[in-house]
């Protein structure tokens, strides 16, 4: 038997990495491949996957973003082995692992199967009382767990396998997420085939890295059961009701003790205390067992609230779940509904090939794209707007970008990952308050740039066709290099200024303090930085002189190849 480990990535070297130094210690003595599908990421794990292609048969292939379930039918179409296991990004995979699959498969071979998932040493406290919370009999999460007292066992995606066969049949995963794993399990059925927990073959599963992030994901899990409720009535459980219970019983508690009844309150603070002591031992640490108690809270909120909000606009308002949750559906997957004729997408050698092939075609009839850069107060819009003056298109990324955030998508898909409280009444972005989210915070920066910076990668190269008659275009865009746009440039023009010029320029333009500014400058690439990976530089100290140094520039840039 021939495994296929199928990876989907979104935005996460640093996961690859520990995933694949977790594969290299691997005791499996047979041949297998490893498939990694970068799902349209502006933060790629490509040199990451080229640092184990000596070590590891490992193959990369880049697509754009269309959702983990779609991606992991890509990975599995362009696999050559006849079972394929799937990983999420933040597993890391002990290194008995292939053996003790291949084990049970070959004692008692089933089409489908999934694993439990534990805790690393390694892992933060916070991640520790999640997966406390995601894993144990006393939550909602013991199947995950491994517990098998349930009649049909539903895989969960980040540690699943299935045979090729059953791939091909079910056409693989849909495009909700989450909820895509139980609705692909269910469709097995339908067909035939069997499912079946593998015990002994857990992964270490990082899961969520912070509450906001884990409380949005428990809440999507939520509104995702009934729609697939809806769908296979004859699957739906009581059990999937019971995070609702929970929350309406733990309010009415509340209630009840204003009829100086507290009984019900002392049974939820008995059960509180019990997931305390019960996490505390297991996890040899009093603190993980307070978090613990924090992660269970969110966890039943969380679910229970998403939960009767999908099931009230479902089954009672009657509305079709893609218009009442568009965040948790992606745009139809190419690769289920035309999987005869999947979308072409190149592996690393065959990718260089192509680019080769079509910048040779293009190279007469498309315009040259200069880049233009600079830190915050650096004068670059001056220097833009002074580029468009001598008749030159000037594509100026923040403009552009605010329109793109205002796109019905754009704003759905920033809503599903920073919460509802980011969105007006009238559904436009409430900018200040995502600000706030983002200025302090690097991870959620990338995270909001990830979702914007793809977007306005499309609406740039629309701009370009446009264009397309002029020699060249500028592009100015402050993170030009951070985004990874400058590898599209033909140069790179740099705009720098002495650091309290720049400094008053801003607090003059924003009203702002020096404290502010000098912080938003440290969040920046140095001037130093840019230079180095620019090919002119401009010192916008004296904008009459700046002129000067732009005027000359312009002509220069009439032969550029």
């Amino acid at each position: 038997m021939y495994f296929s480990i199928i990876i989907p990535v979104y935005n996460r070297p640093e996961e690859v990495n520990e995933l694949l130094e977790s594969l290299l210690k691997s005791t499996y003595k047979e041949n297998y491949e490893i498939v990694i599908v970068e799902d349209g990421s502006t933060v790629s794990s490509e040199e990451v996957v080229a640092k184990f292609s000596d070590k590891l048969n490992i193959t990369y292939y880049f697509k754009e973003n269309s959702g983990p379930g779609d991606s992991r039918n890509y990975g599995m179409h362009k696999a050559k082995g006849d079972y394929f296991i799937i990983f999420d990004s933040d597993c890391i995979i002990p290194e008995n692992y292939l053996q003790e699959v291949e084990k049970e498969l070959k004692s008692n071979y089933v089409d489908c199967f999934g694993g439990p998932d534990a805790a690393l040493d390694s892992f933060s406290n916070i991640q520790k009382a999640i997966n406390f919370a995601m894993t144990s009999t006393l939550t909602t999460g013991g199947i995950r767990g491994g517990s098998e007292k349930i009649s049909k066992f539903q895989p969960r995606s980040f540690n699943m396998g299935i045979s090729k066969k059953a791939f091909i049949d079910s056409k693989g995963f849909g495009n909700i997420h989450p909820g895509e794993d139980p609705d692909l399990s269910i469709r097995l059925w339908k067909l035939g085939y069997d499912t079946r927990l593998f015990s002994s073959a857990f992964v270490y599963h990082k899961r969520r890295i912070d509450w906001e992030k884990f409380s949005l994901q428990v809440s999507k899990f939520g509104k995702a059961r009934p729609i697939l409720n809806s769908w296979y009535p004859e699957y739906s459980k009581i059990t999937f009701w019971f995070p609702t219970f929970f929350v309406i019983g733990l309010i009415a508690s509340f209630v009840l003790i204003f009829a100086l009844f507290d009984w019900a309150l002392k049974l939820y603070f008995l059960y509180f205390l019990t997931i305390f002591i019960v996490s505390s031992v297991q996890n040899k640490n009093l603190l993980i067992g307070l978090l613990s108690v924090v992660a269970v809270w969110k966890q039943f909120f969380g679910y229970g609230f998403g939960f009767m909000t999908s099931y009230f606009k479902i089954h009672f308002l009657r509305q079709q779940p893609q218009i009442a949750f568009p965040e948790l559906f992606f745009k139809v997957n190419t690769t289920i509904n035309n999987f005869d004729k999947p979308k072409v997408v190149l592996d690393k050698e065959e990718k260089v090939n192509s680019i080769k092939a079509e910048k040779v075609i293009a190279e007469d009839r498309m315009p040259k794209i200069i880049g233009l850069t600079g830190g915050i107060g650096s004068g670059k819009t001056s220097v833009a707007n002074y580029i468009q003056s001598k008749g030159i298109p000037v594509y100026i990324s923040d403009l552009e970008a605010k329109k793109v955030m205002e796109l019905p998508e754009v704003i759905t898909e920033i809503e599903s990952n920073f919460g509802e409280s980011i969105i007006t009444e009238n559904r436009t972005l409430d900018r200040e308050k995502l600000a706030s989210i983002v200025f302090n915070d690097q991870d959620k920066l990338k995270l909001l740039n990830s979702i914007v910076h793809p977007a306005v990668k499309n609406n740039f190269e629309r701009w370009v066709v446009k264009h397309k008659n002029y020699s060249y275009l500028v592009k100015e865009a402050a993170v030009l290099f951070e985004s990874g746009s400058y590898k599209d440039c033909a140069a790179v023009i740099t705009i720098c200024a002495p650091i309290e010029t720049r400094i008053e320029r801003v607090i003059q333009r924003d009203n702002t303090t020096r404290e502010k500014v000098q912080q938003r400058i440290n969040n920046q690439l140095t001037d130093e930085q840019r230079i180095a990976k620019s090919q002119y530089v401009i010192n916008n100290e004296d904008f009459d002189q700046t002129k000067i140094q732009i005027d000359n520039l312009l002509n220069s840039l009439k032969n550029i190849q």
